[in-house]
């Protein structure tokens, strides 16, 4: 707080900040529960200012551009927008929505929000508590939905070729979320840990015989996977066609085994050294077909020498046109803003 501007700090005033933003050019934004304080540095047209954003809104919207993405709140009565340089705007999004969440009570005061999750038109956010989860063009609005951990009946992973679905059981529904398989393994990570956490087990299994303690937990995998092992451990290699039957997942870490390494493969001695012999025969290039004359050589380097001069004119250009743009667009962001 001691490092902040004293005009921002004045609109943080004490409250709890959540997340402080460094956009760039002497802007800061300070995210605190009830608000999003944007601070603007002194600009070409105008003196430094403080703009706050109230977080009791129903909705969170983004419309990213390349350099530039405007977040905007709306509610019933009002609707506001402020502008960021895109690099940083998902981290001012996911304050953001934290504060959000706090304000308008989804969220208790003193429940921890531990990891957003944002794909597409899918906004996940996991706390100690509850599993949320919002589908739609925007960042968040009312139409949400939240899974308790306290009214789980089960919980589980199924994994596709394209897509890992979470399946969320509960008395009254059956949901199932799809997460992209790249990021799959830090949502069921992030989930299941929550989960057990909250329920005070360690594994699926232990959590199945929690939430239904009648019910026997099935050996992980069940039959199908016992016959798969044994079908795996009674088909030879060749009838096998050396493939591993994973499904298409692979580990991050997995590597070729080493007889599968082209690397390591030992060439025929006899006929890839005539081969190898014969080939540079016949690439052996005859003094006539490689020798350059001395007035082309010089024409070449001259060639060469012009295209540089004109590439490093290029890029000189370039570079100016992009410090113009910057400039122009600053000055239509300091126009928009009033500055």
């Amino acid at each position: 707080m001691d490092d902040l501007p004293e005009l921002l700090a004045d609109a943080v005033a004490g409250g709890t900040v959540i997340d402080i933003i460094d956009i760039g050019g002497g802007d800061t934004i300070a995210v605190t529960r009830s608000a999003t304080h944007v601070f603007r540095s002194d600009g070409l047209l105008k003196d430094e200012s403080v703009e706050t954003f109230g977080h009791d809104v129903d909705r969170i919207g983004v419309k990213t551009k390349r350099r530039k993405s405007s977040i905007q709140l709306e509610s019933i009565d009002a609707s506001e927008s402020f502008t960021v340089p895109s690099k940083i705007a998902d981290a001012v999004v996911e304050a953001t929505l934290e504060g959000v969440l706090r304000t308008t009570g989804v969220v208790a005061a003193d429940e921890e929000l531990q990891t957003q999750f944002r794909f597409s038109e899918l906004t996940l956010v996991v706390t100690d508590r509850q599993l949320l989860k919002h589908v739609g063009s925007a960042v968040w609005d009312d139409e949400y939905e939240a899974f308790r951990y306290d009214e789980l009946t089960g919980l589980d992973f199924e994994k596709g070729s394209v897509a890992t679905q979470v399946i969320v059981e509960t008395d009254s529904r059956r949901q199932r979320v799809k997460v992209p398989n790249e990021h799959a393994g830090s949502v069921q990570q992030v989930v299941q840990t929550a989960v057990f956490e909250y329920h005070g087990v360690s594994s699926l299994s232990g959590l199945q015989a929690k939430l239904d303690p009648e019910t026997e937990p099935e050996p992980v995998g069940g039959d199908e996977a016992a016959d798969a092992d044994e079908a795996e451990a009674t088909t030879s290699p060749e009838e096998n066609g050396g493939q591993d039957d994973d499904d298409g997942f692979v580990s991050a870490d997995w590597s070729p085994p080493a007889d599968q390494d082209p690397a390591r493969v030992t060439p025929n001695s006899d006929v890839d050294g005539n081969d190898a012999a014969a080939g540079a025969a016949e690439s052996q290039p005859t003094a006539d077909a490689t020798t350059a004359t001395p007035d082309a050589a010089a024409d070449v380097e001259a060639l060469s020498q012009q295209v540089e001069a004109l590439a490093a004119k290029v890029d000189r250009q370039t570079e100016l046109l992009e410090a113009q743009q910057e400039t122009i667009e600053q000055l239509v962001d300091e126009l928009r803003r009033g500055r």
